[in-house]
């Protein structure tokens, strides 16, 4: 049974998705002075560790969720890292980067005709997936939120497989075979997304969620394609946006992952893909959220009538929150910030969920 602020917090994002909430959403997460004894590199290890119990797992995660405060519309969430998890599944080898809390996959060196790709059920690490779902969900129950394991995009892992030099000279050279393998992952990524929502709709869970952590009462999904940063609009259209069209029309609530100023020159298309949403991330080195540099993507966004989502990292980009509002005239709408930081700056958090009316 939901206690009162989980309550609130599904009926505030139900409201949000269905564009009737009348503020922006406001997730806080800051790091405590709680020592946690197992780093981001860590608790991945243990998620891929056959050798780790799923009870083990969950077991971990939750001493971690304990050196966190959550704060307005931030809750407990899980999903399983990293993103292309769907290229495991389908025979890459991976390498797991300790101190840098992520996964590497690994090109499999065979030639784009001799790759020919089905989904395995029966492969351990897509049972463990499985496994561990089952098992945050029998432990935490209502609660927590969870998502399906961060599957990553089509044409993504097919340059993850074939290296980014092959996979462009592979577009000139043999595009029909390009399209076929990018057709047998998406076959495979059809069939591992329904395994695991149903998981989820079928556990007695506070919701679905993702990596970009946000709370729904209907499966939903990140698409994404960082891949579009290489390539033009010709290319794009040819290899990428009917399969992204497919997984808009598949997924019920749908966001797209754009990444860095190289895919902002496919947005008007992304846009009508048919996305509920759009996650905008500057990239690493790129000028602010509050440069006037992105007003044009927040603008598009939202004249079409698409959900906003952002990552504020610190008090010291708070103010991008106010700039993104004033950019759009006020409207708080349809826009998500989804906030980290430390705790001796919660005073500065609070003021930004006080300033735009967003309960604790």
């Amino acid at each position: 049974m939901l206690d009162k602020k989980r309550k609130q917090l599904v009926n505030d994002y139900e409201k949000w998705w269905n564009h009737e909430l009348d503020r922006p959403i406001i997730q806080i997460t800051l790091s405590t002075n709680k020592e946690c004894e197992y780093s981001r590199g860590d608790l991945l290890e243990m998620v891929y560790d056959q050798n780790v119990s799923p009870l083990e797992v969950v077991k971990a995660y939750e001493k971690t969720f304990d050196t966190q405060l959550y704060l307005g519309d931030a809750f407990l969430q899980f999903y399983m890292r990293s993103t292309g998890i769907l290229g495991a599944y389908l025979g890459q080898g991976w390498k797991i980067d300790n101190k840098h809390g992520t996964i590497w996959f690994q090109e499999t060196r065979q030639e784009l005709e001799d790759i020919h790709l089905k989904l395995d059920k029966d492969f351990w690490l897509y049972q463990r997936s499985i496994e561990i779902l089952k098992e945050f969900s029998n432990y935490f129950k209502d609660r927590i939120a969870l998502g399906i394991p961060n599957l990553g995009g089509m044409m993504d892992i097919v340059e993850s497989m074939r290296g980014a030099n092959n996979s462009l000279i592979d577009l000139y050279d043999d595009p029909d075979e390009v399209i076929r393998v990018n057709h047998e992952i998406f076959e495979a990524y059809k069939e591992a997304y329904h395994d695991t929502i149903n998981v989820i709709k079928n556990s007695p869970v506070m919701g679905y969620t993702g990596w970009i952590t946000l709370l729904s009462q209907k499966p939903y999904f990140i698409s994404q394609c960082d891949f579009c940063c290489m390539i033009g609009q010709s290319q794009f259209d040819e290899f990428i946006k009917d399969t992204l069209k497919q997984e808009a029309q598949m997924i019920e609530r749908s966001f797209y992952h754009l990444d860095g100023p190289g895919a902002v020159r496919h947005l008007d298309t992304i846009l009508d893909c048919g996305f509920d949403g759009i996650q905008w991330i500057q990239g690493a080195g790129a000028e602010r959220l509050d440069s006037g540099k992105w007003d044009e993507i927040y603008r598009k966004v939202r004249a079409k009538n698409k959900l906003l989502q952002v990552f504020i990292y610190g008090k010291e980009e708070l103010n991008c929150i106010d700039y993104i509002v004033d950019v759009l005239n006020g409207d708080t709408s349809g826009l998500a910030f989804i906030c980290t930081g430390n705790e001796e700056d919660k005073e500065a958090f609070m003021a930004y969920l006080d300033k735009y009316h967003v309960p604790y």
